[in-house]
């Protein structure tokens, strides 16, 4: 950040993670992530199933993206280098808010299942 323009390039590149946490949030409201889906070839048990899993795993993913995009930005703002966090130091700090580790348990399992969805997708993936 110490070179002409760094503070603004790191800035944008904390805007463009915040902006894929977003989309990656819309994602999971529309249930945009089942185009990729060969539904026909899914019981309608297992896509309902998907659906739900997908959803929740989007959010969360989309959460964590969200908040590590924000603290980018933050320190691209204040100056300082050491206030950019990566998932790690977010989920830290998500950790250490009140209600951090009810906070914390949620997105780990909604990060458990985009892993899971992942496993449905490259099963059913359109090609």
């Amino acid at each position: 950040m110490a070179h002409s323009g760094g503070r603004w390039l790191v800035g944008a590149i904390g805007l463009v993670v915040v902006g894929v946490g977003v989309g990656m949030l819309a994602k999971g409201v529309t249930t945009g992530f089942e185009e990729k889906l060969e539904r026909a070839r899914m019981r309608p048990a297992l896509l309902r199933a998907a659906r739900r899993i997908g959803q929740v795993g989007y959010l969360a993913r989309g959460v964590v993206f969200g908040l590590a995009g924000v603290f980018v930005v933050k320190a691209a703002v204040d100056f300082d280098p050491d206030e950019a966090k990566g998932f790690d130091g977010t989920l830290r700090s998500i950790a250490d808010q009140a209600y951090g580790q009810v906070l914390l348990a949620c997105c780990a399992a909604g990060l458990a299942l985009f892993g899971a969805y992942s496993f449905i997708e490259a099963r059913y993936r359109r090609l």
